[in-house]
């Protein structure tokens, strides 16, 4: 089974890798919307709009089960792909505040202005206090910046300064992009910080299966300039990758 993964840029890179170290093989297929990056600053009509063209994008290429890699596509297309696309399995992304609960109910919660408007984001924060400040820069940074990171770890420091002074429980990282700092959140906050990779590998695995084929991964990128999406890929992903 062709597996289709999808995120605005570089940041669903960090779940590809998860997937293939929880599948333990598998081909792939990486589609990169950096022409559309970032996500989170749009409207929810747009965001479906272009979801929907980069998920046709990866069926064209012959991928069966998709995963979004994103919090913000999740949240504004899933529902609709799902209707639409019947026989496509997909796989969401979203923060992963019932996980982090395990540490207490005061959490920073780290989301795309976009995802955190959206109904499916209300939903996960009953019986919690969060802290969530404004992240709209903070995935464009991540983006623009790799692979030195300088300015996306000042934009943090700036963002997350109030949230020290709350000595939250643990931090949520409700975009994939959030990933590629998540040490440095971490030694930000002194708390433990939760992401929902692993949880996104465990259940593709469950409507994949696992492999024991070596992974082989094609990137697509809907923009012109695969720089940073090369060097991303480079540093975080190990097996062969297929270029298109």
């Amino acid at each position: 089974m062709l597996i289709g993964v999808l995120d605005s840029g570089i940041g669903g890179l960090t779940t590809l890798a998860e997937i293939v170290r929880v599948r333990g093989g598998g081909d792939y297929v990486y589609f990169a919307d950096q022409a559309h990056c970032p996500y989170g600053n749009k409207s929810a009509g747009e965001i479906t709009a272009i979801v929907r063209g980069g998920v046709k994008r990866l069926i064209d290429v012959g991928a069966e089960l998709i995963v979004l890699a994103c919090n913000t596509a999740t949240a504004c297309a899933i529902d609709s792909l799902r209707t639409e696309f019947e026989k496509i399995a997909f796989v969401g992304t979203e923060p992963s505040i019932n996980t982090a609960k395990i540490y207490g109910n005061k959490l920073c919660v780290l989301a795309t202005p976009l995802t955190v408007r959206q109904p499916r984001f209300a939903r996960l924060l009953t019986n919690v206090d969060c802290f969530i400040p404004d992240c709209s820069a903070l995935a464009a940074e991540i983006e623009r910046s790799f692979p030195h990171l300088t300015g996306a770890y000042k934009t943090a420091d700036r963002l997350l300064s109030p949230c020290i002074k709350e000595r939250p429980d643990a931090c949520v990282l409700g975009c994939t992009h959030y990933c590629l700092i998540k040490d440095h959140i971490k030694k930000l906050l002194r708390c433990p910080v939760v992401d929902g990779n692993n949880g996104i590998a465990r259940r593709t695995r469950k409507l994949a299966g696992a492999s024991t084929r070596p992974a082989t991964i094609r990137f697509i990128s809907s923009a012109p300039d695969l720089y940073n999406l090369r060097a991303a890929a480079d540093m975080i992903l190990t097996q062969r990758n297929i270029w298109c």
